[in-house]
């Protein structure tokens, strides 16, 4: 069960997300996506290079709209589809579910997009990941999904 949600009710409240854009591929919720245009659409396409992993960052929390489904984890936004998508706000605190992160990381640890494994974040190394705008500060390890994070965005510099 992939997802990333709110922790607060202000993250809820001053959230600024883009219901327009179309899914490049398939997504799934909490996937970390970006923003971009293509033929004068704004589409919604995982990071798959450093430079995009550094921008401004979304990520992907559609309505489960298909009752059919027996699970939420079989829930996934396909290409061509609308997919709505919110902006990492600085300095709110999230909840994020283990599935999401490529490897463990622990309290104090900082996560970035993962341009590897397309949607999914990693843990950054301290020595060489520099000029990330979105990175997520681990608070805390949880149980969120089975196995989680409480996260706080943040930036690298």
């Amino acid at each position: 069960m992939s997802k990333i949600k709110f922790q607060n009710y202000s993250g809820i409240k001053n959230e600024q997300h883009n219901p327009r854009t179309v899914a490049k591929t398939d997504l799934k919720n909490g996937y970390t996506v970006l923003n971009a245009t293509e033929d004068g659409k704004e589409v919604a396409k995982v990071v798959s290079t450093v430079d995009e992993a550094k921008g401004e960052l979304y990520f992907v929390w559609n309505t489960i709209d298909t009752p059919e489904l027996d699970n939420e984890a079989d829930f996934v936004i396909n290409a061509g589809k609308f997919a709505r998508i919110f902006r990492y706000p600085q300095g709110e605190v999230l909840e994020v579910t283990g599935d999401l992160v490529t490897g463990d990381a622990v309290k104090g640890d900082l996560l970035i997009a993962d341009e590897v494994n397309g949607g999914k974040l990693r843990k950054a190394i301290e020595a060489t990941d520099l000029g990330y705008a979105v990175a997520l500060e681990v608070l805390e390890v949880t149980t969120f999904g089975g196995k989680g994070y409480t996260v706080k965005v943040t930036s690298i510099a």
